[in-house]
């Protein structure tokens, strides 16, 4: 760094003429302990800064925190668009184009990115979170009650793993240091920085997960109901005790034959809440709860309607066990 050159080679000259410089004492120290302060402390480098791109909300928070001070990064899906059957416009694609890496979770979540991903040039970088080391990783679930893709119709084995890493905390961590880790190597200048900031979110994703464990405990035991199968592992994380989707695939409309066998089962497993989702019809919740005593609430595993940024991902988690606790504790009562 030219800057640090220059600094060093300065305080060399001063120590070695400190006896014949004629400046206040005081001074001198002054200026001795500002130019070390300098030298210590790494600028930023955002000329050499890399154009990331990043496809989901979730995702994008993680990786705004590890950049945060030396660059932001491009969110492709900024709304309540649904991964699973969104199409790419002409000014994404080029954006998408621009980029030094492109950040994804992987061909089962952002199912429209598959086939364009492999257009590519070798010199834009891909990182698949869900090929990430040290994950906690749950199959997909099968049968009459959850999903019901082809999964086996695929060739890759990812197909028969669910793709909503992100809504455990203890798998943030890992993609947090995963980010920090790529990045540091693509802008190396910057490689302090980004190590700096995934080490303070890795403290507050544990403190994230510590308050989330107390404030979910009361309604582990409690069933529900959700829109489509988007929540297992933050199920798993807590101990929560979903029972059934709605929609076994979010592509496709349930059938009348399904909403009728679901609102059977209803009446008989003391289901407390149904839980639809922004991305997705919501008057099927309506339809199954009618002429019952059931409640409704809603979970978003995206973040549709959250504020573009760090605090995003935080956001979300607190929003899912918010909703959770309003809903299944009031009808408890």
């Amino acid at each position: 760094m030219p800057g640090l050159i220059v600094i060093t080679s300065v305080f060399i000259i001063l120590v070695q003429h400190i006896h014949s410089i004629k400046i206040n004492k005081m001074r001198y120290l002054y200026l001795i302990c500002t130019l070390l302060s300098l030298s210590v402390i790494a600028p930023i480098n955002h000329a050499s800064t890399p154009q990331v791109a990043v496809t989901i909300k979730p995702i994008h928070a993680l990786v705004s925190g590890v950049m945060e001070g030396v660059g932001t990064p491009y969110l492709l899906l900024p709304g309540g668009e649904s991964p699973h059957s969104y199409s790419l416009r002409p000014s994404q694609v080029r954006q998408l184009r621009k980029a030094t890496i492109i950040i994804w979770v992987g061909p089962n979540m952002e199912t429209f990115l598959t086939k364009l991903i492999t257009t590519f040039s070798e010199k834009t970088q891909i990182l698949r979170l869900i090929d990430l080391q040290g994950l906690t990783l749950l199959k997909v679930r099968k049968g009459k009650n959850w999903e019901s893709h082809h999964y086996d119709e695929h060739p890759e084995n990812v197909f028969k793993i669910d793709p909503h890493i992100w809504l455990d905390p203890n798998n943030a961590k890992i993609i947090v240091q995963a980010i920090a880790k790529t990045l540091s190597q693509i802008d190396p200048k910057n490689s302090l920085h980004y190590k700096a900031n995934a080490a303070q979110l890795v403290k507050q994703l544990d403190q994230l997960d510590q308050s989330l464990i107390q404030q979910l405990a009361p309604v582990k035991n409690l069933p529900f109901l959700v829109f489509h199968d988007a929540y297992q592992y933050f199920e798993h994380r807590y101990q929560l005790t979903v029972v059934e989707a709605i929609n076994l695939s979010p592509e496709n409309r349930p059938s009348v034959k399904h909403l009728y066998k679901l609102r059977t089962r209803l009446k008989k497993q003391q289901i407390r809440c149904v839980f639809s989702e922004p991305q997705f019809e919501s008057a099927l919740v309506a339809t199954i709860i009618e002429g019952s005593s059931i409640r409704r609430g809603v979970l978003d595993p995206l973040g549709a309607d959250l504020v573009v940024g760090v605090e995003g991902y935080f956001t979300l988690l607190q929003n899912l066990a918010d909703s959770l606790n309003q809903c299944l504790l009031l009808q408890a009562k």
